[in-house]
């Protein structure tokens, strides 16, 4: 009976069939079935709609992989780059099969994302070589609250974090090897992660950091056994990763774009009083959110544990996660401001925090084999993660459940309940929408799922901002207000919806006496 349990524990597709088990279950218990078909909303909003714009301009606009482009026409031909848009390019190709859904691009982050937990799984397993610390461990990811609401999100923070994690298995697992042949799924991983989100350099840099110093102060005992080739393929990892950034910043500086900020706002140049309120956030606002505060206290605990008995752990981990501390610190220190309104952030920490669990496991099993003690380690894991997880769909639930709109960013939201409504009108496909009142410079166009200009307040739509757009080839205005909208010049504009508050006019083009 137990050759058999341990046969199927070490059975690839018992794991598989268990973890789906899992994942399947807390799907629903997490309530993503409630948004299953929903769009954007909640927090950040505007960047999700900035995601979904990427795929849908590349399913509209001929599959260009490397000419993404957005809703907004406040950049030259809407074209904007930020990170990798594989996952953006995946979704736009499902869309051929599935047609435009919302649920198209969560799937695809969400898969990623628990494909990532699973190899968390793996490497825990054959790190420990214990069924149930392994599970466990990995379970721990899912008691962030964070983590489970952009795995089922249009932002790409939580599947670049998967690619992360599946790096991370296959780079351990070369570690040891005679053979390299691990090395290069684990810096394609690694390369997709860093591309997606360059902070996820961090992770490979570490890996080669632990090569070159091997390399330089190891040479009669080298820590690694393929030294050469990690520095190697890691060095035209890194090239790939910096020459994709090397063409976003070209690509939208060409285009007129400032879409996103991609630099880094250190702490050193701020105030204290801004340092004081994104510290505030960081350790009071968003804290709960990060982790169940158990498994805070668990990589504490761990951390303490692996400095009393660094001995255990030998020069190669010491080295590997202390480079690894080391730039996740730095990463901390240099996008210190982006922590105050930027949960997602964190995300980039849970490399760092998951290996450090998974080493204190492995020196606690070195250090004893006591039965019991193991027994009373694996209870507490299992009120940790139970708790968690529990504190985690407590969390969810105030996100995707009990948001509450921004008004700010209603009027999207106001299209799509009219969505057949306007459809009806049969408006080209090709038109040019201004929209206002928006905050958002997707958020009303990608519903309308129409490229054009997005006005921030009532009060800028005027006779001279309407000839101006209508210069530069605006088809439509549409208007959210109580009260019925009149243009100032009625030769060139013709009402053609109103509804609710929602007024659409047909623009003409001016010629001036």
């Amino acid at each position: 009976m137990f050759k058999l349990i341990y046969k199927l524990h070490h059975s690839t597709w018992v794991q598989i069939i268990f973890f789906l088990g899992i994942f399947t279950f807390l799907f629903f218990f997490f309530g993503f079935g409630h948004i299953l078909f929903k769009g954007p909303f909640g927090v950040h909003f505007m960047r999700q709609t900035d995601s979904l714009s990427f795929a849908s301009n590349y399913f509209n606009n001929g599959f260009h992989f490397f000419k993404p482009q957005l809703y907004t026409l406040s950049n030259f031909d809407g074209r904007a780059a930020c990170e990798f848009p594989i996952t953006y390019y995946l979704t736009a190709l499902l869309y051929t099969v599935f047609g435009k859904q919302f649920f198209v691009q969560r799937f695809v982050h969400l898969i990623i994302s628990y494909i990532g937990v699973f190899y968390i799984f793996k490497l825990s397993y054959k790190t420990t070589n214990d069924f149930i610390y392994a599970t466990l461990i990995s379970l721990m990811v899912l008691t962030s609250a964070v983590f489970n609401y952009y795995s089922f999100n249009y932002l790409p923070d939580a599947p670049a974090l998967g690619f992360a994690f599946i790096g991370w298995f296959f780079i351990f697992k070369s570690l040891d090897a005679d053979s390299g042949k691990h090395l290069i799924p684990g810096y394609i991983f690694f390369t997709l992660s860093s591309l997606i989100k360059v902070t996820y350099l961090i992770n490979p840099l570490s890996v080669i950091g632990l090569a070159i110093i091997s390399k330089v102060f190891y040479r009669k005992n080298p820590l690694l056994k393929n030294g050469n080739k990690t520095i190697v393929y890691g060095f035209v990892m890194i090239l790939a990763v910096l020459a994709w950034n090397i063409f976003m910043l070209y690509y939208n500086k060409v285009n007129q774009s400032n879409s996103f900020n991609t630099k880094p706002i250190p702490i050193w140049i701020m105030h204290k009083e801004s340092i004081a309120r994104v510290w505030e956030h960081f350790t009071h606002y968003w804290y709960s959110s990060y982790f169940f505060k158990s498994v805070f206290h668990l990589f504490y605990i761990s951390v303490l544990f692996l400095v009393i008995f660094y001995k255990k752990l030998g020069n190669k981990l010491i080295i590997l996660l202390s480079l690894l501390l080391f730039g996740n610190l730095s990463f901390y220190i240099l996008f210190f401001a982006q922590f105050k309104d930027h949960d997602y952030y964190f995300l980039t920490f849970f490399p760092f925090i998951i290996l450090v669990i998974i080493f204190s496991v492995k020196t606690l099993k070195n250090i004893t084999g006591n039965h019991t003690i193991h027994l009373v380690a694996k209870l507490l894991f299992i009120i940790i993660v139970a708790l968690g997880i529990n504190h985690a769909r407590k969390k969810s639930h105030e996100r995707i459940i009990t948001n509450i709109v921004d008004n700010k960013f209603r009027l999207g939201l106001l299209i799509h309940e009219k969505k057949y409504d306007i459809e009806s009108l049969n408006i080209e496909s090709d038109a040019k929408f201004i929209v206002a009142p928006e905050n958002c410079p997707n958020g009303a166009l990608m519903y309308l799922d129409k490229r054009g200009w997005p006005i921030r307040d009532l009060n800028q739509v005027n006779d001279e901002t309407i000839r101006d757009y209508i210069a530069i080839g605006a088809d439509y205005l549409l208007i959210a207000n109580k009260e019925e909208f009149e243009l100032f010049q009625n030769n060139y504009s013709e009402l053609i919806f109103k509804k609710n508050g929602l007024y659409i006019y047909k623009l003409s083009p001016i010629h001036d006496n």
